[in-house]
């Protein structure tokens, strides 16, 4: 990353995790996805468990691995074989001391916006888990609400809609959300989180090199 970048990467991020703590969450800035990984280590209890949600950003830090390493509990629902079995595990990861996700967008103003397919990640960020660890780049800060819901839903979406090779979404064929009711449409869920009812539940690393979508 250019050392420009880097700098103004910082400077936002400081300025944003003011805005954060206002709202409640706890921001923690970190370099890189490596320290964002090593400081979730520090933060999960060994013998407390751990669910995540589908997350590129989670996936490249490593972390996964590392909590299975170490012998940690995990709600893991890729271990599954049936469809039934996976959507079980999926509902038990919201009672899971530990949540582990991304964020898709956040406002200038420090609103975290997020959408979701079938909703257990958007479910695990704003009830359920007792912590919400969640990794996002500072490239996700766009601005306003209105921005933020537009570059999340127009970039964020046909991405994943690609990594997960979907087939028939505007995603997909125009390369765009088409703001479509198809059966594969994974925008069925927006929310968005303005504020933490509890204090430091919801825990951003703010990293400030471009990583994940």
């Amino acid at each position: 990353m250019k050392e420009y970048l880097k700098e103004r990467y910082t400077a936002a991020a400081m300025t944003l995790s003011k805005k954060l703590n206002r709202r409640n969450f706890n921001p923690i800035i970190c370099q890189n996805l490596t320290e964002a990984k090593h400081q979730a280590l520090k933060i999960i209890e060994p013998n407390k468990s751990v669910g995540f949600g589908g997350s590129i950003t989670v996936e490249q830090s490593g972390i996964i691995a590392d909590l299975y390493q170490r012998g940690q509990k995990m709600i893991d629902r890729e271990k599954t074989t049936t469809p039934e079995e996976r959507h079980q595990v999926m509902k038990q990861a919201l009672t899971a001391d530990y949540f582990l996700t991304s964020i898709n967008g956040i406002t200038e103003e420090g609103e975290l916006v997020n959408i979701d397919s079938v909703g257990n990640r958007v479910a695990a960020i704003t009830y359920g888990p007792d912590k919400v660890l969640a990794f996002v780049s500072m490239k996700k800060v766009y601005g306003d609400l209105n921005t933020t819901l537009e570059m999340v839903r127009k970039n964020t979406s046909p991405l994943n809609a690609h990594r997960l090779e979907l087939e028939k979404t505007p995603c997909i064929k125009k390369g765009t959300c088409g703001d479509c009711l198809q059966a594969e449409c994974i925008c069925n869920t927006i929310v968005i989180t303005r504020r933490s009812m509890a204090k430091d539940r919801l825990i951003l690393f703010l990293i400030i090199d471009e990583v994940g979508l």
